[in-house]
């Protein structure tokens, strides 16, 4: 059934949208998903300070420190694989880690967060300089060589525009890093996929990211799709568990999940990371296909738009 709402499309303006799974919308223009909590006034600044503001502790655990590694010389690999150095931002940094390993491998970092909550704890433990604020609120002659921004855009309700700004912050041959969950990926058909989060306002597929950096005037350079080891078994554990999106919104609602006991925790990852080897040759299938949950594209700053 089709709706017609008195918001539009956050990407191309469209006024129809059609119901979609798990309460989401779908723009019937441009076919961005959405969630309806998008149109709230001030929505994006809401979000980072219910689920990210004092209360929220990243659990660095073994695992979690490791995971983190993992994915912080995947994205470093990309930023050397495309000959990039110098002065780097990154927009939105979680635990900081990745800002940390940045300055171990030679590049100047700086932090950009909403949160002062999250930029106060990154000044601490890592003695990084953080900017607290949205991009815009930088300096107007500040640059960088490099942008990264993981799992950020799905964040916010205006992303056209937070990638036009980050067109300007971007040097001349300036290189961005952009990952989005993918929801065209073939485990996002299951209730418990984990990229299903009261905190994302929009979802991308491959082809509506191409088509929101490209209208920014950012020049693509690679997109592609990697399947996480460990996203068939927690789609497949929260759908069985039934931590749909749903019962997720009210969690967090609840003061959010607790940390799992030592010995739970170790059984549980050493499960994922069984289940992600046997998976592999699946997983690799995906990512060639553009149905990895994860979506990754590397753009430099166009001369023209």
């Amino acid at each position: 059934m089709t709706e017609h709402l008195a918001n539009a499309c956050p990407f191309c303006g469209g006024m129809n949208f059609a119901a979609w799974r798990f309460g989401l919308l779908r723009c019937a223009n441009c076919e961005l998903i959405v969630d309806a909590a998008i149109w709230r006034p001030a929505a994006n600044e809401q979000m980072e300070d219910d689920f990210f503001g004092e209360s929220y502790e990243p659990i660095k655990s073994f695992w979690v420190r490791m995971f983190e590694s993992i994915n912080n010389r995947r994205t470093m690999g990309r930023l050397r694989r495309n000959g990039v150095a110098g002065s780097l931002l990154e927009i939105g940094v979680g635990s900081g880690s990745f800002l940390a390993y940045a300055q171990t491998r030679g590049f100047d970092p700086l932090g950009c967060d909403l949160s002062a909550a999250i930029c106060r704890k990154v000044e601490r433990n890592h003695g990084l300089k953080m900017h607290r604020g949205p991009l815009e609120s930088l300096p107007n002659h500040q640059q960088f060589d490099v942008i990264v921004m993981n799992h950020v855009l799905e964040h916010v309700s205006d992303p056209l525009a937070l990638l036009r700004t980050i067109r300007v912050r971007l040097k001349r041959g300036g290189l961005l890093h952009l990952a989005v969950p993918n929801v065209a990926a073939w485990e996002a058909r299951l209730p418990g996929w984990n990229s299903y989060e009261p905190y994302h306002l929009l979802y991308f597929t491959p082809r509506t990211l191409r088509a929101t950096a490209e209208a920014a005037g950012l020049e693509i350079i690679e997109l592609n799709t990697h399947e996480s080891f460990s996203g068939w078994f927690l789609a497949i554990l929260r759908s069985l568990l039934k931590q749909n999106y749903s019962a997720r919104v009210q969690q967090r609602a609840n003061r959010g999940a607790k940390p799992l006991r030592s010995l739970v925790e170790h059984g549980y990852r050493l499960t994922t990371v069984f289940w992600g080897g046997i998976t592999l040759p699946l997983r690799q299938l995906q990512g060639h296909l553009g149905r990895g949950d994860e979506v990754i594209l590397l753009a430099r700053k166009g001369e023209h738009g």
